[in-house]
């Protein structure tokens, strides 16, 4: 029996930046929908079995009953996925049952929770978030085939997978946490509503990847020097005001292009750790406050090789192409 993880994020897409910019809206509906098209190009590479995160909205309802037939569909047994650490739960039973992949819809927050539990399963990322740069914005026929056809054989991993970078955040010398694409400093205490909009809150930024092509906070890298997926290093800069010696104009979010001073920048290698000094305040992972800065907690932030699996769906379905051509 081949088969196939899926996490939908419900609240993905729907942050307090559809209040401050002009950041999309994907309804459920729509969230729903993209699971159907998922499915038809699972049930047409064969997949005969998938693993789903049980969640309150239901998404996967409609292609459920729409491919019953054709596909079984197993809920993961544990209570509605309600918040991130849910996600984590899911995807550590995913790769327990030994899930060839997971499809995720969501954002950059929701592949970070993912990231989390799912070992080395391939990861194939569908976008319904807000600022994303780890997952892509594909139509679902395509991911559900690309899925397919790593979950199958047809497409080997070494062509279909590449391996992504993560930062670590080490909190008196423990792992604790880790973001796919960026770590972010925050001056405010309080989580509030998570999101982070307000770059005049933040004092420091750790990426992975700074490519001109996304938006959010990593998008200011970008401009500073350009840093891709496959590159073995990381960026860190600290921000500044309007005499800093470096100004960049960015893309910091939806609809929201700002002029951003940097007092100072370099790149991160593997290994490498550095110290957060700021307190009180917190640190947001890949877009959300997550972990605490309070005197007496040593914070160090390093970056690492070692993140999950991402299926490459444009390669994966020119492999898969070929592979099929009479």
């Amino acid at each position: 029996m081949v088969t196939v993880g899926i996490v939908a994020n419900p609240s993905a897409g729907k942050d307090i930046r559809r209040l401050v910019a002009s950041g999309r809206v994907v309804p459920d509906q729509e969230k729903a929908n993209t699971l159907q098209r998922v499915f038809a190009g699972l049930v047409a590479m064969g997949v005969d079995h998938v693993l789903v995160m049980p969640e309150p909205s239901g998404l996967a309802r409609p292609a459920i009953d729409q491919f019953a037939d054709e596909i079984v569909a197993d809920y993961v047994h544990m209570p509605y996925a309600v918040e991130g650490i849910d996600s984590t739960r899911a995807a550590r039973a995913m790769t327990d049952a030994e899930v060839a992949c997971i499809v995720t819809l969501g954002g950059d927050g929701t592949n970070r929770v993912v990231a989390a539990g799912c070992r080395d399963v391939p990861i194939v990322p569908i976008s319904t978030g807000t600022n994303n740069v780890f997952p892509q914005m594909v139509e679902g026929t395509l991911a559900g085939l690309a899925a397919g056809a790593v979950a199958t054989g047809v497409v080997p991993h070494e062509i279909a997978c590449r391996k992504s970078k993560r930062i670590e955040i080490f909190v008196d010398g423990k792992l604790t946490e880790i973001a796919l694409v960026d770590a972010a400093v925050s001056r405010q205490l309080f989580a509030g509503a998570r999101a982070i909009w307000d770059l005049r809150t933040v004092s420091s930024v750790f990426l992975t990847r700074a490519e001109p092509v996304s938006i959010g906070i990593s998008s200011i890298g970008a401009y500073l020097q350009r840093v891709h997926l496959d590159d073995p290093v990381g960026l860190y800069f600290k921000l500044g005001d309007g005499d800093a010696p470096t100004q960049v104009v960015a893309p910091v979010g939806p609809g929201l292009v700002h002029r951003i001073g940097i007092d100072e920048w370099g790149v991160m290698n593997p290994g490498d750790r550095q110290v957060v000094e700021q307190r009180p305040g917190m640190l947001a992972l890949d877009g959300e406050r997550e972990v605490t800065l309070l005197p007496g907690r040593h914070v160090e932030v390093g970056l690492s090789l070692d993140g999950p699996r991402v299926v490459q769906i444009e390669a994966t379905l020119e492999a898969l192409s070929g592979a099929r051509r009479p």
